[in-house]
């Protein structure tokens, strides 16, 4: 080893040192010494191998992933403060308190106008963690990602503990196998969300328009294109009162099918995406007995991206289709409708939004944002209960946001968001949002 040659060098250096008329007792004494003090740097040198491969061996006992594997850990922890004003009552689902959930914006009664209610609420359920990994191969990288948060848990308890359940984010498979090519196998964002263009805001989701679906999926991605298939599901209204108590089941059996471009402009990078969905169901008696069932298809289209600018950027999205139901705004629109004759019906549906960030300095910026959606539902006349179904939905956001140190951020910020029916009865929710966030 070149550490036992340099000690050794150092150690017989001396002998050169001496001079020509020592006597040979005197020299014979001096390698002596020098042969002991060898002798002894040897064993300590084999002490130090072993405690080496002692320290090896263990480390690689506690190694948390195969070797040659790399393993990440991150995450952030927030809390957030809100105070919410409901124009028209207290909500049936108090989920709207932690996060905008527009569909469950209370509306005017159908007796008259409504009392206004207002709530506070604190929680960290947005905090969130996970692992990755990432191991090099012959056949390119292989990444793995699982993430959990504590959102729309059923475990907590607000009286004491507030003990929240994890909930599953993100669990998927990349093979990134070089040149702009990759397999993804897993759960993540639909490869119909630009994720890109979501503005930065405190709320938990945003603008009643974006669209925001995590959900398992394969998805291939090559060069600029990428083509998924994801978990299907149906949501529907029965507006016919059939006069049998039964229930809908989900009948679907083709994925949703998602084709998107990825482009690039200079400074601005957008993506077109287009999805064709298979909407169906079938309706039983609870002793399962089925009665009738249905099946048809619908599409989306959605073109989202972000524009550079000197001090922020501006962030837009434009959704179309007849079935984009689940895919935006939390389902804030159901993706069709039984009619009389048993058969399924796509709703028209579009959403809209535009978000501006603006940085104010190196540690103070801020975003501006506006949203709208509105569906084309059956008409009264045709269905009584065709009145009940949200119609169109608006929502405002603007907030300050200061970030003293790398990962550490405080802000407000100002929510109005507003929910209409097709009967016309409408309500509103304005909301005060705080925030403090630490990101690792």
């Amino acid at each position: 080893m070149p550490t036992r040659k340099l000690i050794a060098t150092l150690l017989a250096t001396p002998l050169a040192l001496l001079p020509f008329s020592a006597s040979a007792e005197d020299l014979a004494a001096r390698i002596a010494l020098l042969e002991q003090q060898i002798a002894e740097l040897k064993a300590l040198v084999v002490d130090q191998q072993a405690a080496g491969e002692s320290t090896r061996e263990e480390l690689e006992t506690l190694r948390p992933v195969r070797k040659g594997t790399r393993f990440g850990y991150g995450g952030y922890i927030q809390l957030d403060a809100i105070t919410s004003r409901y124009s028209e009552g207290k909500p049936t689902n108090d989920l709207v308190d932690d996060f905008l959930v527009s569909s469950l914006i209370p509306v005017e009664p159908a007796s008259g106008d409504g009392e206004a209610a207002t709530s506070t609420k604190l929680h960290a359920q947005s905090s969130r963690f996970f692992f990755t990994t990432r191991t090099p191969t012959a056949q390119g990288s292989i990444d793995t990602r699982i993430e959990l948060d504590f959102m729309l848990s059923p475990g907590g308890d607000e009286r004491i503990s507030n003990s929240w359940n994890p909930r599953l984010r993100h669990a998927y498979i990349n093979w990134d196998m070089g040149e702009g090519r990759s397999l993804l196998a897993g759960q993540s964002w639909s490869t119909f969300f630009n994720v890109g263009a979501l503005p930065d805001l405190l709320d938990f989701v945003g603008p009643v328009s974006t669209i925001f679906v995590r959900q398992p999926q394969v998805r291939w991605t090559e060069g600029n294109f990428q083509f998924a298939l994801e978990n299907p599901a149906t949501r529907i209204d029965e507006l016919s009162d059939t006069g049998v108590n039964r229930r809908l089941d989900n009948a679907e059996t083709i994925p949703d099918l998602i084709a998107r471009y990825n482009g690039t402009a200079g400074d601005l990078s957008w993506t077109l995406a287009a999805m064709g969905r298979q909407l169906g169901y079938e309706s039983r008696l609870n002793s399962g007995e089925k009665l009738a069932s249905d099946d048809t298809w619908g599409y989306g289209l959605s073109l989202a991206g972000k524009w550079q600018l000197a001090n922020g950027d501006m962030r837009f999205m434009l959704n179309q289709g007849s079935a984009l139901g689940r895919y935006m705004g939390l389902n804030t629109f159901d993706d069709g409708y039984i009619d009389s004759n048993g058969d399924i019906d796509t709703i028209a549906q579009w959403g809209a939004m535009l978000a501006y960030q603006h940085a104010w300095s190196a540690q103070w910026r801020s975003t501006f944002a506006l949203s709208a959606s509105a569906a084309d539902n059956p008409s009264i006349g045709e269905y009584a209960t065709a009145g009940q179904l949200a119609k169109r939905y608006e929502s405002a956001h603007a907030n300050l946001n200061w970030l003293p140190h790398p990962g550490l951020q405080l802000g407000g910020e100002l929510i109005y968001a507003r929910k209409e029916l097709e009967d016309g009865r409408s309500g509103d929710l304005s909301r005060l949002q705080f925030a403090m966030k630490y990101a690792f």
